[in-house]
């Protein structure tokens, strides 16, 4: 038939086909695409709400679970393209944040408010106080005490998965990447080992680290045991049953990254990446004043970071000056800050942030957890209950905020388990745990979406090394926390 080709045609486009030579056509004619169909739904939208007006059915009455199907979709072509490897992540956020308006599911503001969003915020001034980094002696004396270990890889992914546990047990994980990428990245650089090798581990442990004590994110721990004593709990949680519960997890985290995990990374040369010029003559443009003076701001920054809830600066505030101090005292013109920040990584993590949002407010995650719910039916197997109730938000927690899924699961758990007689206590704990084993994906939290580029990982990477970790750690969770808190 005559239309045949230009259905071939389109079929290339939307797939990648390689004999597509020019790319930028390939990406201008998948946008279109995407447009069209998006505004194709919209129209739809549009149409059923006018024939409303004029007396017809409500279309929302008529399908009220729309969004949530919308909503769907999107998430699962946004699969789809991170799966793929070959779409740019910009391209990503943006097919995300256009489908999302097109569709009615948020509004221009809504859609577009990940950009102005203070973790966003924060990635930005951090990019800039790296850059400042790379221009002390730092860098060079973190070298001189890891050198020894330049050629025993399992030692120099240990240290980097205790430092990355470390700063997100008394921070989060969002802090622990935005402090720990510029000096794993400087050292890699220096002593000549993939980052690749080592961002992943790092920022995996700090995950798993996050909110096993009272510090940093942890902090919201007893708000959340509050929740449980409210919906009639009879037993509260203490302050450090959180820490007692996740030491087992993140001791297997460690010894995985450390004999296993780190052999499963890609191993790609420093050269590839386009920031992999650090040397020691970029810190000797630097009078020794400057030099000290970039010391002292960027300490200060991070120290006030650390101490957030102490001094109460918020840390997207803190980061922000010590990045405009960088640039005021001299230590890097306006635009090495400009070009440190590496706009990609913002793209994304805004598009993931209207999308993750958007899982929440349509009710996709409500459906989810109502399925779970059904899915128990009357069963008092410990094991059985203790497996739905991390298992779900576990993949929940790939694909949408920690913070949405505690939301979301730490009621309805609690609920569950007060209609069928049980202690809450091991189920609350366990979807606070699962919500930080989210390390399978990008989009699975901010530390990964940082990481994705300077570390040149694709999805594939995260699920080919994330994978076994999380399924060691789904068994000793579904095992150790009902005997640690007993439902009985």
């Amino acid at each position: 038939m005559f239309y045949t080709p230009y259905i071939k045609f389109l079929w290339k486009i939307v797939f990648f086909d390689k004999s597509i030579t020019n790319p930028l056509t390939s990406v201008i004619f998948r946008c279109i695409l995407f447009l069209f169909i998006g505004y194709i739904i919209k129209y739809k939208n549009s149409s059923a709400t006018a024939l409303h007006l004029q007396g017809g059915s409500n279309p929302q009455e008529d399908n009220p679970n729309e969004p949530i199907e919308i909503t769907l979709v999107i998430l699962l072509v946004t699969i789809i393209a991170f799966v793929s490897g070959k779409v740019p992540f910009s391209v990503i956020s943006t097919g995300i944040i256009l489908a999302l308006i097109l569709t009615g599911i948020k509004t221009p503001a809504e859609a577009f408010g990940g950009f102005i969003n203070t973790n966003v915020v924060m990635f930005v001034a951090m990019f800039v106080i790296g850059a400042g980094l790379t221009k002390t002696p730092l860098i060079d004396k973190a070298q001189s005490l890891v050198i020894r270990y330049k050629d025993n890889m399992r030692m120099l992914i240990f240290l980097s998965c205790v430092a990355g546990a470390f700063l997100g047990a008394i921070t989060s994980a969002t802090a622990t990447a935005a402090i720990m990428i510029p000096l794993l990245v400087g050292i890699a650089n220096d002593i000549g080992v993939s980052r690749s090798k080592l961002l992943y581990p790092s920022m995996a442990c700090a995950n798993i680290a996050t909110q096993m004590t009272f510090l940093g994110q942890g902090a919201s721990n007893m708000a959340w045991n509050d929740v449980m004593m409210q919906a009639g709990a009879p037993t509260p949680l203490h302050i450090w049953d959180f820490t007692i519960a996740r030491i087992p997890m993140l001791a297997i985290a460690i010894l995985y990254m450390t004999f296993v995990g780190y052999k499963l990374m890609p191993d790609i040369p420093n050269e590839q990446f386009s920031d992999a010029a650090h040397t020691a003559s970029e810190s000797e443009k630097l009078s020794p004043f400057k030099r000290k003076l970039a010391v002292l701001i960027v300490l200060v920054s991070i120290a006030m970071m650390l101490l957030e809830n102490v001094i109460g600066v918020k840390m997207y505030l803190t980061s922000c000056i010590g990045a405009a101090a960088l640039v005021l005292t001299g230590v890097l013109t306006e635009r090495e800050a400009i070009n440190s920040i590496h706009q990609p990584t913002i793209f994304l993590f805004a598009g993931v942030l209207a999308l993750s949002d958007a899982i929440q407010t349509t009710g996709a995650g409500d459906v989810v957890a109502d399925w779970m719910i059904r899915l128990l039916g009357d069963t008092t197997n410990p094991y059985i209950i203790m497996l739905v109730f991390f298992l779900v938000p576990f993949i929940l927690t790939q694909v949408m905020s920690n913070l949405a899924t505690l939301t979301i699961f730490i009621p309805l758990v609690t609920s569950a388990c007060i209609r069928m007689g049980v202690d809450p206590r091991a189920a609350v704990v366990g979807v606070i745990t699962a919500s930080c084993v989210s390390i399978m994906t990008p989009m699975a939290a901010p530390c990964q979406i940082m990481i994705i580029e300077p570390g040149g990982y694709t999805l594939k990477d995260y699920l080919k090394c994330g994978t076994p970790l999380a399924l060691i750690l789904i068994v000793v969770s579904v095992f150790f926390l009902p005997t640690l808190y007993p439902f009985a």
